[in-house]
């Protein structure tokens, strides 16, 4: 694991802290000259609203120092997460969830206490938000919700989604293989390209599969010369050494630092949106920050310090893709009623039904221009059990009919009747 890990999680971080951008649609490539930016648009929020921005932070928190832990234990890569994204997909899952199953959901990310018409409205109008402040910046947020076209989706749940998270609905056949290739066509359609797999395939059981999607490319306030960048050494995690293309820029950025962090933030176009690095001072190991970063109020008060300050910065290029599924982190963080036969998602449908799985794919890279970031998360959900059949009573106890035909054509061979015995 390497201190680069924690500007990719500050990306989309950053963007729950501070007005976005952009144009709806990723593959726009109109570009706005940089002195003619206007000034980034303030979200305003309200009260309750400022307090769901903090549970928004608290999860993503929780979220990344969950899966920083099971990646410590695995390969320790390199690796990406998107909070919102993550967050996004479960509420809007959780808007056809009931009674235990949902309070575990909502708890997990921290918005429990809250009504569900509520964070529904807030998700609305954070991402309405995030979509028009910097036309430099381009960023899509899409979702999208899968429906076994076979069994009855309860229309408020459908409703929920589309007013609120301007979800596409689509039935499909999920016996079908062709289905595999419409659901990933629709993330890599809505990551520019990016993400092309999400899936490997759909079973006939499945109930839906609901989507969000992000994609994010921003260039630079102060951009890297070119010419600056050259190899130099990184020292990996693990003690060893490796050249890398170190970029470099001496500027005025806002910074801070702590007995844990250095914390640089690095603005795109009209500044509405920045990366955000937080590199641990010498002897601090990256488990032991991650812990920190996750304390309480910790992050709003390192935030609260930055000051602009001319920094001598280097900074590597780099390219990271990854791809986690998450029911045991989310297990962990207190949803794992949801992945159990005991979960209920009563209101999607009359079906018995549990999440089987949920997955994040994510991508990013940076040079001297800037970040080309996106990640889907998707949640699938499956039917646990049928419907009983219907209890029908043949009790031949009287007279009756036969007859014996020939399927394809009903041509009938035989007729009789029974009317006694002796």
């Amino acid at each position: 694991m390497k201190p680069a890990c924690f500007t990719l999680f500050s990306l989309f971080i950053a963007g729950m802290l501070l007005a976005v951008s952009c144009d709806k649609s990723p593959v726009h490539d109109e570009e706005v000259p940089m002195g003619e930016l206007p000034d980034p648009i303030r979200i305003e929020l309200r009260s309750e609203e400022k307090k769901m921005i903090g549970s928004d932070q608290a999860f993503a928190f929780e979220f990344f120092e969950n899966v920083y832990r099971e990646e410590a234990e695995d390969e320790d890569a390199n690796f990406m997460v998107s909070p919102l994204s993550l967050s996004m997909a479960l509420m809007m899952t959780s808007n056809g969830a009931a009674g235990e199953t949902k309070l575990a959901m909502r708890t997990t990310l921290h918005l429990d206490g809250y009504g569900d018409e509520e964070v529904n409205a807030y998700y609305k109008k954070l991402k309405e938000a995030l979509l028009k402040t910097d036309p430099s910046t381009k960023l899509s947020i899409a979702n999208a919700i899968f429906t076994n076209q076979l069994v009855n989706i309860h229309e408020a749940f459908i409703q929920t989604n589309q007013s609120y998270f301007d979800a596409t609905i689509q039935k499909v056949n999920f016996g079908d293989p062709a289905t595999v290739g419409i659901i990933n066509g629709w993330a890599s359609e809505h990551t520019n390209g990016l993400i092309k797999k999400v899936i490997e395939r759909t079973q006939s059981l499945d109930l839906m599969y609901l989507l969000n999607a992000i994609y994010f490319k921003g260039i630079w306030t102060t951009q890297f010369d070119k010419k600056n960048t050259s190899r130099k050494p990184f020292t990996n995690l693990d003690g060893g050494r490796a050249n890398v293309d170190m970029m470099h820029q001496t500027a005025n950025f806002n910074y801070t630092e702590d007995r844990t962090f250095q914390l640089i933030q690095l603005p795109y176009g009209n500044q509405a949106f920045s990366m955000m690095v937080l590199l641990p001072l010498e002897g601090i190991s990256l488990g032991e920050a991650v812990t920190v970063l996750n304390g309480d109020g910790y992050w709003g008060g390192l935030q609260s310090r930055l000051s602009d300050t001319e920094v001598v910065l280097s900074l590597p290029k780099f390219k990271t893709e990854y791809s986690k599924k998450l029911n045991d982190v989310l297990t962990t963080m207190g949803m794992g009623v949801a992945f159990s036969n005991m979960a209920d998602f009563s209101g999607m449908s009359d079906y018995s039904a549990k999440i089987s799985f949920v997955k994040q794919d994510t991508y990013i890279s940076t040079d001297e221009e800037g970040t080309e970031a996106a990640a889907v998360t998707t949640v699938g959900v499956e039917v646990t059990a049928l419907p009983s059949p219907r209890k029908v009573i043949f009790n031949a106890n009287r007279p009756f009919l036969y007859l014996i035909q020939e399927n394809s054509t009903g041509a009938i061979l035989f007729m009789g009747a029974v009317k006694h015995f002796k």
